[in-house]
């Protein structure tokens, strides 16, 4: 099993509806100027941070697999960033803005603490139907993967959000942003779309662009 590259760096979640930026605050690594919602780029994640309830293994099993044992397709293909037309809609509000900073800081934490099957807790059901496994892996070796114990990130510079920036109200009713990470000395910037799941916003889409190197 593997996990998209696009996932990782995404290090997309909350996903309260409205989760307090500065309750959260203190327990991340801060630096910089104060962006809409109170967040201060750029962010090292603390694994502390994912707390949202893991999907089941079963669960999981249940979107990748069919009863007999066959790979479920993905929904829709992964979105190419050469190719999709990315939605645009009017600036979100501050509160909105923070929920999906939330959400972000969330996901990124989970990653960090090898949190993967939590992570997935955080996206829709089709986005995590992507994240199946690769062509030859059966459903007892994706259950082997799933129930292993998390392995924390460990790396001489960890992981940085650098931005979360122009959320977005989209005509669909769903949300759009521009996340912005740092990770082994590349710059990646992803466009996500989250839908609204009863209490919760859920990261639906990630659509990746090429990562560049620091200057």
């Amino acid at each position: 099993m593997s996990i998209p590259r696009s996932v990782t760096h995404l290090a997309a979640t909350s996903f309260a509806l409205i989760l307090s930026i500065a309750a959260t605050a203190p327990a991340l690594a801060q630096e910089g100027t104060p962006e809409p919602g109170g967040m201060v780029f750029p962010v090292t994640p603390d694994p502390a941070l994912c707390q949202v309830e893991a999907r089941t293994t079963d669960e999981l099993l249940a979107l990748w697999y069919t009863p007999e044992g066959s790979p479920v397709p993905a929904a829709t293909p992964a979105p190419d960033a050469t190719s999709v037309r990315v939605p645009l809609g009017p600036r979100a509000d501050e509160a909105t803005t923070a929920a999906v900073t939330a959400v972000v800081t969330e996901v990124f934490a989970c990653f960090a603490g090898g949190e993967f099957v939590r992570a997935t807790a955080l996206f829709t059901d089709d986005l995590t139907r992507s994240f199946g496994g690769e062509p030859g892996t059966t459903m007892e070796d994706a259950r082997t993967f799933l129930e292993a114990s998390p392995v924390p990130e460990v790396m001489a510079e960890p992981d940085q959000i650098i931005a979360v920036t122009d959320v977005m109200e989209l005509s669909d009713g769903r949300l759009g942003a521009i996340v912005v990470d740092r990770s082994a000395g590349q710059q990646d910037a992803v466009y996500v779309i989250f839908e609204n799941r009863g209490d919760r916003w859920l990261v639906a889409e990630i659509i990746d662009f090429a990562p560049v190197d620091d200057m």
